[in-house]
């Protein structure tokens, strides 16, 4: 009987697939199809040994190439999976880091904004409050400013001046032209410096005397010299008295306003006094 042929063809197999698979191993992209061809060229070797053990094979050297080829490629093939997957991980952990370290710059420029924000609110409420407290120290003051006759009222420098309760005036004959249905009074006003430096009375010389209808009052012009009017500087201590007179007209004299200037530029300030002229 003739011999039978050789059962080489798992061995010539197992050859082929091991350097299949070793090649796609080397390779940058196609090293994750390795395991494949690796992993058949392992198993078509093994079985190809059992053939030339067994006397059915003679091509020994290429099944166990292909056994070699094969571990090899597995490993290689391993060993890339673990590279890539490591590799993989460090790029989603710095993705991570830098998503976490982005999300902390933007939670603090968040704060930082909020915190600006807030300082803002309250630098706002702050000036806010200080106006509306100027106002009210200012409606405060224009109230204290308001008086009836006899009260009395001190300036910021220490300038206290009064208006003493309107009184009867008799014009002497050198009053020329006074008027008639008209009731004459006496304005005093005194002025005293309680403060620690002079003040200067400019401007403040005469008061503004006003009817019950807003019409302005002129003074009466009385030669006598009992007229007084306030000017120069009074020294720390020193006090000083204003006197006039004037013709309300019966018509509207039934309540009359008393106004003192003092101070200068935008710090001038008016003391009213209103009241009954008896």
């Amino acid at each position: 009987m003739p011999a039978p042929q050789p059962r080489n063809g798992l061995g010539i197999a197992a050859m082929v697939l091991g350097i299949v698979g070793t090649v796609l191993s080397l390779a940058v992209f196609f090293f994750w199809l390795s395991w494949l061809p690796a992993l058949l060229a392992v198993v078509f070797g093994a079985i190809g040994l059992g053939y030339v053990r067994k006397g059915l094979a003679t091509n020994r050297a290429m099944a166990l190439a292909g056994v070699i080829l094969g571990i090899s490629g597995l490993l290689v093939s391993v060993g890339a999976g673990v590279i890539v997957v490591t590799r993989v991980q460090a790029a989603n952990e710095e993705r991570r880091a830098e998503e976490n370290a982005a999300r902390a710059r933007a939670d603090a420029a968040t704060q930082a904004a909020n915190e600006r924000a807030a300082k803002e609110r309250q630098r706002i409420e702050a000036e806010r409050k200080r106006i509306e407290a100027e106002r009210e120290k200012a409606a405060a003051d224009e109230r204290a400013r308001r008086l009836s006759f006899g009260q009395s009222y001190t300036y910021g420098d220490g300038l206290k001046v009064t208006m003493a309760a309107p009184e009867p005036y008799v014009p002497r004959d050198t009053v020329s032209g006074t008027p008639k249905n008209a009731t004459i009074i006496q304005v005093r006003i005194t002025v005293v410096n309680t403060g620690s430096e002079d003040v200067s009375l400019y401007g403040s010389g005469m008061p503004i005397v006003k009817d019950a209808k807003g019409n302005l009052v002129f003074s009466l012009i009385d030669g006598s010299g009992r007229m007084k009017i306030l000017n120069g500087s009074l020294a720390p201590g020193e006090e000083a008295t204003g006197l006039s007179a004037y013709a309300l007209p019966n018509s509207a004299a039934d309540r009359f306003s008393v106004e003192f200037d003092y101070g200068s530029g935008w710090q001038r300030k008016d003391v009213l006094w209103s009241g009954s002229p008896s």
